[in-house]
């Protein structure tokens, strides 16, 4: 009998993927078969959409399947079996490549040999299993929403689709172990979302030293399939000048789609998920949050510093926020909240007294200083004195919550029992809860309102009052940095 190799449970002479691909009849345009000739055992693309990112995934699996079949007998004498994941922030994500491996295998005829029971293509549900060859290929397609769902036997390899999507912890927790028994490996595929831990991952794949990871950065227009036409960075940059100077743009040899899209979005939305750009000012501007981590059943705590925040309106919502400060760590929690349209500042004051919401050890507020006479009504009828708020600029405040937001011992794994993100909200303040979620920037030129580095103004008043806390109590990041040159230039006279 051949010897297995450890690493995918195969013996020495397998089918080659070209060959799997042309069976499949599959013709990879050439992005895509940059990312196939790739032989690392980690890979990572950012691709921009409609690349064709799925394909790549799903048709990997589809060569998988042909192997296992050859070592079928082997597997059987060993009593092992070769396992797949197909892993997405949701369902809808892992079912794409799951559909495009289950129509090339039923396009084939080998549909005919999927063990039943055993395979399930119900994405609407989520059960997406496929069982082959008596159970020696097994393929499940998974939803990291269910984290606990993501545990089993080794694995001989996984796609993380959508990984940039991801929580940091789904791949170094849950992915990374199951591969370690038969050396299996992983193909991470997604389009960008700012310089996450799929950035960090797709830099790690650019430095040699990392032999075994490889990556690539793709814009969409290598898909000749999707925009015929092509594009290049520097069309692209040619084309958005003479738009933006009003200036005539047909002679430009660019895909119309590449045009349209250009002229639709921002520069920073095109620029990531056409371009596949690491690009910050796009979508969700606090990505770091998660409810799982930053949310939880929190209590006031007698002696610890109390202050609040304030954001004012009328049609919009007043909000005011209860913070408490641990004095013996770094860690800030938010306790609760008034969140509400249609109220008068003495209306206002009113509830959150009603609330129990301003104890009378409250320090200070942080308000907006837009509207000083409404900062005097509550100063009256709350008996709290109000403070300044610093950074006027909203990326200044922006900047100030993200800095709270990270880890306290980022040195530690996450589930440690020692850490936990150093700002916190009680599960009470569903409002802000929902703000932190859902504040976002803009993607469409129509969206903008002057500075395209600032988000929309949309939910953001929780974000709002919270940033004036931030940077008043604490100083954004430009003047904690100044007072640490300062403290150092002292020391050294």
């Amino acid at each position: 009998m051949a010897e297995l190799s450890r690493s995918t449970l195969l013996p020495p002479r397998v089918a080659t993927e070209d060959f799997a691909y042309n069976k499949i009849n599959w013709r990879p345009h050439d992005g895509q078969r940059r990312v196939i000739d790739a032989r690392q055992r980690n890979r990572v693309l950012a691709a921009g959409r409609r690349f064709g990112k799925s394909e790549i995934g799903g048709n990997k699996l589809v060569h998988e399947a042909m192997n296992t079949r050859i070592a079928q007998t082997m597997l059987d004498d060993l009593g092992k079996r070769r396992e797949f994941w197909i892993v997405g922030p949701t369902y809808t994500d892992s079912e794409k490549e799951f559909r495009v491996l289950y129509n090339a295998l039923t396009k084939i005829g080998i549909s005919e040999y999927f063990d039943r029971p055993g395979t399930y293509n119900d994405p609407i549900g989520g059960n997406m299993h496929m069982s082959l060859w008596q159970g020696k290929f097994q393929v499940h397609a998974k939803s990291a929403q269910h984290p606990e769902g993501l545990v089993g036997e080794g694995l001989s390899g996984a796609v993380l689709a959508e990984a940039a999507k991801l929580k940091e912890n789904v791949y170094p927790r849950f992915i990374r172990p199951t591969l370690a028994d038969f050396h299996g490996w992983c193909l991470m595929t997604s389009t960008p979302e700012g310089k996450n831990w799929f950035y960090d991952l797709w830099k790690r794949g650019q430095d040699p030293k990392y032999g075994d990871w490889w990556s690539l950065r793709a814009p969409a227009w290598l898909n000749p399939y999707v925009y015929p036409g092509g594009a290049s960075y520097e069309l692209v940059d040619e084309y958005r000048e003479l738009f933006f100077s009003g200036q005539p743009r047909g002679h430009i040899d660019i895909d119309p789609e590449i045009a349209a899209l250009i002229e639709d979005l921002t520069d920073e939305a095109f620029d990531q998920e056409i371009g596949a750009d690491f690009t910050t000012f796009v979508g969700r501007v606090f990505k770091e949050f998660d409810e799982e981590l930053h949310v939880s059943d929190l209590g006031y705590v007698r002696g610890w510093p109390t202050y609040a925040a304030v954001d004012y309106g009328f049609t919009n919502p007043n909000v005011w926020l209860l913070i408490q400060e641990d004095p013996h760590t770094e860690i800030i929690n938010v306790l609760g909240e008034v969140y509400r349209e249609g109220l008068a500042p003495d209306e206002f004051a009113d509830e959150i007294l009603r609330r129990d919401l301003c104890p009378r050890d409250t320090i200070a507020f942080y308000p907006d200083p837009a509207s000083p006479g409404d900062t005097a009504i509550l100063e009256r009828k709350l008996r709290v004195k109000h403070r300044g708020s610093a950074g006027s600029e909203v990326k200044f405040r922006i900047d100030a919550i993200r800095k709270w937001m990270r880890w306290k011992h980022p040195h530690l794994p996450h589930d440690h029992h020692e850490n936990r993100p150093k700002l916190q909200f009680d599960r009470s303040c569903t409002r802000t809860i929902l703000d932190m979620l859902n504040y976002r920037y803009a993607q469409k030129r129509s969206e903008t309102l002057g500075n395209p580095e600032n988000p929309m103004k949309k939910d953001d008043h929780g974000p709002e009052a919270l940033g004036r806390y931030f940077a008043g109590r604490h100083g954004t990041p430009d003047k904690v940095a100044r007072r640490a040159r300062q403290r150092r230039a002292s020391v050294h006279g």
